[in-house]
């Protein structure tokens, strides 16, 4: 969605960079005119967005964001996680499996740190890290998607959620709200998976309740649940 939008922006808007194409990833080929601008970053949440533009110039504009369900979007966590990165100079470390957070050193006192000693011992002889383990571990990696969304209040700072489950459709809504055409979204960031099932089919008793935990907030404001969309 962001290579999208960013094809009708212009030299003086904030697009902030994302990665080249990479054919291990993405299917289609794309050009994306990001470049880096003082003070914001990929994946900023609502709040540092809003302080930086001022509220006058945050209030003047169409705010939106992605929403998905929880359990489906752990499961896509999990598989760019563990995929299979063969462009990385560290590829017979970190290859097939989360052994890429300690491959650079800065970070391995921090990951020692948080999973504790003997488990992270545990986790480095690992070949594969397997799902369980990912969402009883190592899910606290990802800071929770509320921050996307909400304030310090807990209202939702935000005028329009697309669905993911409703991608395009939302998406061309936008367009018609904004005043831009519309246009089919590319498929990016998509070839992780050597198999596409069902994400209740990752889950047991145990590992549901823990993503239902981390995120019930996310999940009571949208209404998700789980074996939905």
């Amino acid at each position: 969605m962001e290579v999208a939008l960013a094809q009708h922006c212009g030299e003086g808007d904030i697009v902030t960079p994302v990665g080249a194409f990479n054919p291990n990833w993405d299917e289609e080929e794309y050009a994306h005119p990001g470049k880096k601008s003082r003070g914001y970053s990929r994946h900023l949440p609502l709040i540092p967005v809003r302080r930086r533009l001022g509220r006058k110039l945050w209030d003047a504009y169409f705010k939106f964001a992605v929403t998905r369900n929880p359990w489906d979007l752990v499961v896509s966590q999990y598989h760019w996680a563990t995929r299979g990165d063969y462009a990385d100079a560290y590829k017979g470390r970190v290859r097939r499996s989360l052994k890429r957070f300690w491959a650079y050193p800065p970070k391995v006192r921090k990951n020692f740190r948080t999973l504790g000693t003997s488990l992270a011992r545990t986790f480095l002889k690992m070949d594969v890290v397997k799902f369980d383990f990912f969402v009883r571990h190592m899910l606290r990696y990802y800071p929770l998607n509320d921050r996307f969304y909400f304030d310090r209040s807990g209202s939702v700072g935000l005028d329009f959620l697309i669905r993911y489950e409703n991608l395009q459709d939302d998406y061309t809504s936008v367009c018609a709200r904004i005043g831009i055409p519309t246009s089919q979204l590319p498929s990016l960031k998509t070839r992780t998976r050597s198999e596409r099932r069902h994400y209740s089919t990752y889950y047991d008793d145990r590992t549901r309740e823990l993503v239902r935990k981390a995120y019930h907030r996310h999940i009571d404001q949208f209404g998700y649940r789980f074996g939905g969309p």
